[in-house]
């Protein structure tokens, strides 16, 4: 019996407490009436100018550096490394180190530093290409990986091994799934534990991708390059 009268007790301070809370409310909403509908009108203004102005400009600017990019991608499917990455006036072509810098925020921007990177690597600019290689944010499961393995490339090719056999082996683990980037990455890490004398790490880098990756190019050269590795041991 006196249980039941507590609980009733609490059940009664509860409703009052959320009658006093709910009192307290509405005479804030009363007292403030005039600042919230001045507050709400701001966001609905704020989201019509977004979807009427702000929205459809950011779409036109993805276009137009979308459009700027499409010239310079043709010249580097075409191996003109040079015309993609500086341009040409002739042309009516801005390169991609141009674009690289231009268009900022937009996903042509971000993507015209990939391609650059590739450009320099390929003019045998190495620093170049490591910077614009450092600058790309790639987010999708194949550029990510693919250019963490660009970068131990730049770094190979400037004589800076440990380095480059840090982004390899860096690509090699964003990439397991993925039957181009990984065995690639690894066939240049053991490359460069070869090149470096450390051919017990080098056979480990082979013998994976005879394990793990039958399907790529790697494989079918890989018994050759685990002999090399063995016979150093």
């Amino acid at each position: 019996m006196e249980e039941k009268k507590n609980n009733n007790i609490a059940k009664n301070n509860e409703t009052k407490d959320l009658s006093v809370a709910v009192s307290n409310a509405e005479q804030f909403i009363e007292k403030n009436a005039k600042w919230i509908l001045i507050c709400a009108g701001v966001i609905v203004v704020a989201v019509v100018l977004y979807f009427l102005l702000i929205k459809p400009a950011l779409q036109n600017r993805e276009r137009n550096a979308a459009a700027d990019n499409f010239k310079a991608e043709y010249w580097f499917g075409q191996g003109e490394y040079d015309i993609a990455l500086n341009g040409s006036d002739s042309l009516d072509i801005i390169g991609f180190a141009d674009l690289a810098s231009e268009n900022k925020g937009t996903k042509a921007n971000n993507l015209a530093k990939y391609y650059a990177g590739i450009c320099c690597l390929n003019l045998g600019q190495y620093d170049e290409a490591l910077r614009y290689f450092k600058s790309y944010n790639g987010k999708d499961a194949f550029t990510k990986p693919l250019n963490e393995m660009l970068k131990g490339d730049a770094e190979w090719e400037l004589k800076n091994e440990s380095a480059a056999l840090r982004h390899y082996q860096k690509a090699a683990s964003m990439s397991k799934d993925n039957f181009v980037v990984a065995p690639t990455a690894l066939y240049k890490a053991g490359r460069v534990c070869l090149a470096t004398g450390d051919n017990a790490n080098a056979l480990k880098y082979f013998k994976q991708i005879k394990s793990d990756y039958p399907e790529s190019t790697e494989w079918t050269t890989i018994d050759k390059y685990i002999a090399l590795a063995e016979a150093g041991i």
